[in-house]
């Protein structure tokens, strides 16, 4: 039943413009035809920029998850039968690359501002580096 409404509007935008420049001329007609473009592209526009959100809601979405996992791996790495371990590490390295690399497609294509964040992370990380090295160096 939607169809057939959206052909009967169809059907009725086109005999109305088809009405118009019969009763009233060509200008008239042409100022009818204007409106309905002008129509057309506003409604084009504003899905455009519902698809455009809808996408950067994704991709933040696949950040968050990406940097939960993140941490996950840097959890399981901190555990002391799996501290050193170069396979982790790898892994790790492999996600925080995944996760620049993200970061890098918002910035490219969203207006988001994540340097901030980054200078957060590493800031939290030279923390995390300087209290490993605290801890490893013994007291004389």
């Amino acid at each position: 039943m939607n169809q057939m409404n959206k052909y009967i509007l169809y059907v009725s935008v086109v005999l109305n413009g088809i009405l118009l420049m019969a009763v009233t001329g060509v200008l008239p007609f042409l100022l009818y035809l204007s409106i309905i473009i002008n129509l057309v592209l506003a409604w084009f526009s504003v899905k455009c920029i519902k698809d455009s959100s809808d996408v950067e809601e994704d991709l933040d979405e696949i950040m968050n998850k990406t940097d939960l996992f993140v941490n996950h791996l840097e959890d399981i790495y901190e555990l002391e039968m799996f501290y050193g371990d170069e396979t982790l590490m790898a892994l790790i390295d492999h996600s925080k690359q995944l996760v620049n690399e993200f970061i890098e497609l918002q910035v490219k294509y969203f207006d988001v501002d994540v340097v901030e964040e980054q200078e957060q992370q590493e800031e939290q990380e030279e923390q995390e580096g300087q209290d490993g090295r605290e801890d490893d160096v013994a007291p004389a």
